[in-house]
């Protein structure tokens, strides 16, 4: 049943997700519009920031290089979600989730029966993997005690040939004895 929630948790992060990718694209493009009207670009605007000798302003020029990075990895993962719960999205998401967004999606979302198909796969795969596993590994198993049957019975199958034919040999050869010492073999 774990499986089958990854829909919904996915559902809420995507919802949050583009909560915050809109508050960012506002506190970016009024920060573009400002460099614009001051003579700048982006990166012009924040160099001049990052030299600036007051620490307020250095340390706004950090914070909108923080703001940036953070609404490129944001629009990268809408991108992914945009075509619903895939193995992709569900890669994007796990490989570099949006931690406080995550925390809020996880503090709101509230377990429930898979009720759409999607959830439903989600269900079926949760239940097939660990059975599957679990195959795998008693298979792996069995092979190797198999295997250390099979080497036993070689053991067990290479001493009784030896002793048969210590065994063999010695019937041979009181037979022939037998049959030098008989008055018939004499005879013949």
């Amino acid at each position: 049943m774990l499986f089958a929630q990854i829909p919904e948790l996915l559902q809420q992060y995507r919802q949050r997700l583009g909560g915050a990718a809109d508050e960012l694209t506002v506190i970016v493009r009024n920060f573009d519009e400002d460099s614009r009207r001051s003579g700048y670009d982006r990166s012009g605007a924040l160099g001049v920031m990052a030299k600036n000798p007051e620490r307020l302003v250095c340390d706004q020029a950090q914070r909108m290089t923080e703001y940036v990075r953070r609404l490129d990895r944001l629009n990268e993962q809408q991108s992914a979600l945009a075509n619903g719960v895939t193995p992709a999205a569900i890669l994007a998401v796990a490989v570099d989730y949006d931690k406080p967004i995550m925390a809020q999606a996880w503090s709101a979302y509230a377990s429930a029966l898979p009720t759409t198909l999607t959830g439903i796969v989600f269900a079926i795969i949760g239940w097939c993997l660990p059975y599957a596993a679990f195959l795998v590994l008693g298979g792996c198993c069995r092979l190797t005690r198999q295997s250390r049957c099979v080497i036993r019975r070689k053991r067990f199958i290479g001493r009784r040939t030896a002793n048969q034919a210590v065994k063999l040999r010695a019937a041979f050869l009181y037979l022939n004895s037998c049959s030098r010492s008989s008055p018939r073999a004499a005879a013949g």
